[in-house]
């Protein structure tokens, strides 16, 4: 039942991934940390391995439709890579109600954009791009650091920025970010994995980890989002996103929610 279940939310997160041009971890994480009960450092590190699964089969699909600039990719990565890299190995130091406060606090602002964006065209959509090296490095910088921390593809983070700061427009913005996190989520996760023998709980003791439980578990979830990715970037011309965006901001809502108060009841 576990295997199906797996699979299942690998078809969701990748389908949201190609959709709205995120990894997939906001939905990875809350499912495995709370349905599952898995340790949140252990749900983190298998939603990392997963990502590339979710950006390689959308970049794909993107690249297909004319959808990537390959300008900002290049210019974004490089310091991307490096602050993700710090990040990922840092955050397996901190205690998991930490790491859990901090994904809930994000996810409270994963809904505010996402009511911003329903409420209102915010969005850059024409006029001449600002791909600067400038510009993209301070995209990657910010998205590596925030993915790093919360163990998520950063698409969240680096569509707005790709399309407010460096002017990409939206459905190109959302193509390039799938094909950077391709990148930056094969190394985040390799990094991720291997000192997730450093992770701890919040009892600050050890949780017994090492990379091979992510690498198996994130197997089941892997075809799934392969799928889901797909489906998700070839629908990103054909379906109405509005619809899409208030079904996943109730699930943010819910994980939030949940995730806060299981947060807040092992800290105070």
């Amino acid at each position: 039942m576990e295997i199906l279940f797996l699979f299942g939310l690998g078809v969701i997160a990748g389908t949201l991934g190609g959709l709205l041009g995120i990894g997939g971890s906001v939905v990875m994480i809350p499912a495995l940390s709370i349905i599952l009960g898995w340790p949140f450092h252990l749900a983190q590190a298998v939603a990392m391995t997963v990502n590339p699964a979710v950006a390689v089969s959308a970049a794909t699909k993107h690249h297909r439709n004319q959808n990537v600039s390959w300008t900002a990719v290049r210019r974004v990565l490089p310091l991307s890579i490096v602050c993700i890299c710090i990040a990922a190995w840092l955050s397996n130091s901190i205690d998991a109600a930490w790491l859990e406060m901090s994904f809930g606090c994000f996810l409270i602002w994963v809904l505010w954009d996402q009511i911003a964006c329903l409420v209102g065209n915010t969005s850059h959509n024409g006029g001449e791009s600002k791909e600067t090296i400038t510009r993209c490095g301070v995209t990657g910088g910010v998205t590596g650091l925030t993915a790093g921390f919360l163990g998520i593809g950063g698409g969240l983070i680096q569509v707005p920025l790709l399309n407010t700061l460096c002017k990409i427009p939206m459905k190109k913005a959302i193509g390039t970010s799938s094909a950077i996190m391709f990148v930056t989520a094969v190394i985040g996760a390799a990094v991720k994995d291997v000192s997730l023998v450093n992770s701890v709980n919040e009892s600050g003791e050890s949780n017994g980890l090492h990379a091979m439980d992510a690498v198996i578990k994130s197997a089941w979830l892997i075809p799934g989002a392969l799928i889901g990715g797909w489906i998700g970037a070839k629908l990103t011309n054909a379906l109405p996103v509005k619809q899409i965006r208030i079904a996943f901001a109730v699930l943010v809502v819910l994980a939030a929610i949940k995730m806060l108060t299981s947060a807040v009841s092992v800290l105070f």
